[in-house]
């Protein structure tokens, strides 16, 4: 375990470590920053309470080792969006950044798919509290467990979040990794998700979900402030992803700069995001 204390982040990081807000979730680029820089062959990223199952390792080493991205089943949604909480067997759960207009539509269960793009990344599942919105916290929603030795990719066009608590990343994705700034810290994983996702399918690849190798004994929230945090999720997360859908370049630099370019359009992110990211890109030496 290598520890980067605040000391050492501004030594090790310099201007980058000055533009990123201390006390935020962004912050946790610093770790993927000092990963690339060593030449890292994946990135696992997980949170401080999400606890790893026995054979999470050796899960997270056969993605890795598989030499096939493609075998698993696809699935789609006529209305743009899929609650794939449903499809791991969680019924009336819903995962953080999936839009609330949506939850009882039953075409968010989904249909089986045609695509064949091969997964870029993977997003495991979290059991017993996983990543779901502050209204279901507050209207009582119960543990969870989810379906075992499953696994699915999405269709071209169709969203479902993604977060940042037990997620693979592979080298050809590193540039997706960026957080984006100036949003609350339960807005910023999710957004960068529907970035990832849109860039991923322009790439001509997926994300990959994957039943859990962790579970989650939440930190203490007051529900009520993550309600208020996630407000811009509720509102925009259909309208943001479909806009997402119109970025334009030929690598995945490109496409999440057209990304941040189309979100700033529509005041959803600050133009600060824009240098950042370069700045993100040079420290990480992909650029």
């Amino acid at each position: 375990v290598i520890y980067l204390g605040i000391d050492e982040q501004y030594a090790e990081f310099g201007e980058l470590a000055k533009a990123i807000p201390e006390n935020t979730y962004t912050r946790k680029m610093l770790g993927y920053v000092y990963a690339i820089r060593r030449r890292a062959t994946a990135i696992f990223e997980s949170d401080d309470d999400n606890l790893p199952y026995a054979d999470a390792l050796e899960k997270v080493e056969a993605q890795l080792n598989s030499i096939d991205r493609i075998t698993c089943q696809r699935l789609r949604s006529d209305i743009g969006w899929l609650n794939i909480y449903n499809t791991f067997g969680a019924q009336n759960c819903w995962p953080r950044g999936f839009p609330l207009e949506l939850v009882k539509n039953s075409a968010a269960n989904g249909i089986p798919g045609k695509d064949s793009k091969p997964w870029g990344a993977v997003q495991f599942l979290a059991d017993e509290d996983p990543d779901v919105d502050a209204v279901y916290r507050m209207l009582g929603g119960n543990p969870v467990y989810f379906a075992r030795e499953r696994q699915y990719t999405l269709d071209e066009g169709t969203y479902c979040p993604i977060n940042s608590q037990a997620t693979l990343w592979l080298p050809e994705t590193f540039p997706l990794l960026f957080l984006p700034l100036g949003v609350p810290d339960r807005v910023t994983d999710i957004l960068r998700g529907y970035i990832a996702l849109a860039c991923l399918w322009k790439l001509g690849k997926s994300i990959a979900y994957a039943s859990p190798i962790v579970y989650q004994e939440r930190n203490v929230h007051n529900l009520f402030n993550d309600f208020q945090q996630e407000m811009p999720l509720y509102v925009n997360a259909n309208t943001w992803s479909r806009l997402l859908l119109e970025i334009k370049g030929s690598s995945a630099v490109e496409f999440y700069l057209s990304a941040l370019q189309k979100l700033l359009e529509v005041n959803a992110i600050s133009v600060r995001n824009l240098e950042v990211y370069e700045m993100f890109l040079k420290a990480s030496g992909l650029l």
